[in-house]
């Protein structure tokens, strides 16, 4: 088998760096250093979509936020959290503790039921699109926030930030042994149903997020796939002298004596970073 360029080795070591995975230990680093590096990009774009990156955005209140009856005690704390997003701060200490901690586990591990296929996945955000935060918006020595009962969702792009309803942790509850779910989970079926097929004509068939059989989007692989051809078109010539200069002069920058360009994941855009002069160009844009 060809060996990989340096700089495919390189990001495949900074992806698994910052890839949280579990159990943490030599055994799952081991078999995380073994995958080859599409599989390695998917996880941790994976991940990555668990994470809101730091923009500034516009926010949209729904009116299932504001008619909750629980909306009058938690006013406050949202108002204070819909101006750290207007601003562009850090959200992550908002997120739960799984979004920071459950990045990626062996397939293996759940093969072998030792731990649930949706252990290393946030279920309601691969299926139904919605990012969940706690309220308390004071955050502790460990980086996160008070832990809150009631939780914020709401549907981020890049650039909006759509507030749509407050729910109680009775959300993530899986159906009961009757086959019956929690109202709350109900709730959250019905609201993204409504807001999914607004517009549409009755009777009109749709589909959203579809998923494969691990749990996972199917789009985000199709991402993964598209960033790793990019990577193998582009990677020979990141160190010819022609290419920078063309990246340079495409982004209206006078080209350097010097350069030293490598791969990088930057949330979920695919970037060639120029680490010598400290310049980054974005290949291919993410949707958050």
């Amino acid at each position: 088998m060809k060996e990989e360029s340096k700089t495919k080795r390189k990001l495949k070591a900074e992806l698994i760096k910052k890839l949280p995975f579990f159990p943490d230990d030599r055994d799952t680093l081991q078999q995380l250093e073994s995958e080859r590096l599409g599989n390695v990009m998917f996880y941790y774009l994976h991940w990555s979509t668990r994470q809101v990156p730091r923009r500034i955005r516009k926010v949209q209140i729904y009116p299932e936020l504001t008619a909750d009856k629980r909306y009058k005690s938690l006013k406050e704390q949202i108002k204070l959290f819909r101006d750290k997003v207007s601003n562009g701060d850090d959200l992550s200490p908002y997120l739960s503790l799984r979004a920071h901690k459950k990045g990626y586990t062996p397939r293996q591990r759940i093969v072998n039921g030792e731990v649930d296929s949706w252990e290393d996945k946030d279920q309601i955000l691969n299926t139904k699109g919605f990012h969940h935060f706690h309220l308390d918006m004071t955050v502790q020595h460990t980086g996160l926030s008070v832990r809150t009962n009631e939780v914020l969702f709401a549907k981020i792009t890049r650039t909006e930030f759509h507030a749509v309803a407050i729910f109680d942790h009775s959300v993530f509850e899986p159906m009961d042994g009757n086959g019956k779910f929690e109202l709350e989970r109900k709730r959250l079926w019905a609201l993204h149903e409504k807001y999914t097929t607004m517009g549409m004509a009755p009777g009109t068939v749709y589909m959203t997020s579809p998923i494969a059989s691990s749990g996972h989007p199917v789009g985000l692989r199709l991402m993964a796939d598209h960033y790793m051809h990019i990577v193998k078109q582009y990677d020979p010539k990141l160190s010819d002298r022609t290419f920078v200069n063309q990246l340079y002069q495409e982004g209206n920058l006078p080209p350097p004596a010097r350069h030293k360009l490598e791969w990088r994941i930057d949330a979920l855009d695919l970037v060639i970073f120029d680490k010598k002069n400290n310049v980054k160009f974005t290949v291919f844009q993410g949707d958050l």
